[in-house]
């Protein structure tokens, strides 16, 4: 069922559309007259985008680095208010909206009940209606821990706290939108804060809970030490900074302890799935000081070419890119035709892709700050613990379908039709008797396309 979006949200996209700031931004007018807001970051208008806003990072002195995107879109934003598609209510996009633990904070200092909705300025004004303004001072500094003299206006206490959540050194509040370039014209989620909870799934309160073990390389079937990884990025080492994967799991780089580091969490949205040449340099260190493979098995033979050869073809990135983003797709597809064409589909694959990484969830871990494991110890298995297998497997398995669904519109994949009936015969032959040899072929199929893929550079 299509959306039907705010006239508010109709009025703000030409708005921005006519507005100087965006002179030469690609945005093209649909059959009908309306404006296409959204593009694919892979797609022609996406990628005209993004050298757009490369150009005017220039222009602004910017550097081209993790965030650039959403610092250009912020700096140009010609009012910092965006409007909702969804409600038609304009919020602002700097940080000024208290999340939930600020909202404890705040109930708990002053028996104030706010929400997330409402600007950290409007309730500081509220509260100095009952409360001496000195308190709520003392209350930011202290919550914030910023270094700054309280004889400063209240206003500009509120400012500096707020900077402080923009940057990524505090997570205690965050903006009307989310940044979201290229695929929106303006840089910004088209759901406000207002209303992402209700129209976005994915941020549901359940989904975002879920998000402490990141489900997202569940999701992606990635490889590694994935609960490593997870005890690791929730350490205190990332405390007021997020945990970013150097090398993007969505290209199929690994989840583990040794692909973490250290990101402003605004940098770490804004970086998304981009293959950076100083990433690449990095995850070849960590390669070689480790002696391990940072990429999951499907694209290794991509991974070993791009290493050979980035640095005397750095033109050649978004070409890399490209064909690390087509390869997983193909592996998701592969999983989903296998999954939907057998009864034993998903036993198949749970045995072949998942159930092998399961040891790692035995012990727990300590690391030092590059994410080296100093010493593991056996885990107190609880009722908690035993369910992790279960929800590992569900998550994995159900994102098979979710996937389908929502990419294969956007994505293509590479495989020949000749490709597509093996793995069919594949599926339809399997039983619990012949899964190893079954897993072989699979990953026969798998690794071919990943070498005709890489024959088109």
């Amino acid at each position: 069922m299509e959306k039907i979006w705010s006239k508010e949200f109709l009025q703000y996209m030409e708005f921005i559309k006519n507005h100087p700031n965006y002179k030469g931004l690609p945005i093209e007018r649909k059959s009908d007259g309306s404006l296409a807001w959204i593009a694919t970051a892979q797609s022609e208008v996406g990628k005209k985008r993004k050298e757009w806003a490369l150009k005017k990072a220039k222009e602004l002195n910017i550097p081209d680095g993790p965030g650039v995107y959403a610092k250009v879109m912020f700096a140009i934003h010609p009012t910092k208010e965006k409007v909702c598609q969804v409600c038609g209510k304009s919020m602002s996009l700097y940080y000024v909206y208290p999340n939930a633990n600020l909202v404890k904070s705040i109930k708990k200092n002053f028996e104030f009940q706010c929400d997330t909705i409402t600007s950290i300025y409007d309730v500081c004004h509220k509260l100095c209606k009952t409360k001496s303004e000195e308190s709520v001072k003392r209350f930011l500094i202290k919550t914030f821990k910023v270094n700054i003299s309280q004889t400063l206006p209240l206003d500009s206490i509120i400012a500096k706290c707020e900077l402080q959540c923009r940057d990524g050194s505090s997570k205690l509040m965050g903006p009307g939108a989310m940044s979201n370039f290229p695929d929106r014209a303006d840089g910004f989620h088209t759901y406000n804060r207002c209303c992402r909870s209700k129209e976005d799934k994915g941020r549901s309160k359940e989904n975002l809970k879920s998000y402490g073990k990141d489900r997202r390389a569940y999701e992606y079937w990635s490889d590694g030490n994935i609960h490593a990884a997870n005890q690791f990025m929730h350490s205190s080492f990332f405390d007021r900074t997020s945990a970013d994967h150097v090398g993007p799991i969505s290209l199929g780089f690994i989840h583990d302890s040794l692909n973490l580091q250290k990101m402003s969490s605004g940098d770490n949205s804004s970086k998304r799935d981009r293959l950076q040449y100083e990433d690449i340099e990095k995850v070849c260190a960590i390669e070689k000081k480790n002696n391990v493979c940072c990429m999951s098995w499907y694209s290794q033979d991509i991974w070993k070419y791009i290493k050979q050869n980035y640095q005397n073809h750095p033109e050649l990135l978004e070409q890399f890119w490209n064909i690390l983003k087509t390869n997983r797709h193909n592996f998701m597809l592969a999983l989903w035709i296998i999954s939907t064409n057998s009864g034993f589909g998903n036993d198949f694959l749970i045995d072949s892709f998942l159930k092998p990484n399961l040891g790692n969830f035995k012990y727990d871990y300590v690391f030092n700050d590059e994410g080296q494991i100093i010493s593991k110890t056996l885990r107190n298995i609880t009722d908690a613990t035993k369910k992790e297998s279960g929800r590992y497997y569900r998550i994995a398995i159900d994102s098979i379908s979710e996937y389908h669904e929502k990419e294969n519109r956007n994505l293509k994949d590479s495989f020949s039709q000749g490709q597509i009936k093996e793995l069919i015969t594949i599926a339809k032959g399997l039983n619990q008797s012949n899964f190893a040899s079954s897993k072989k072929q699979f990953m026969s199929i798998i690794n071919l396309a990943e070498n005709e893929l890489l024959s088109s550079l």
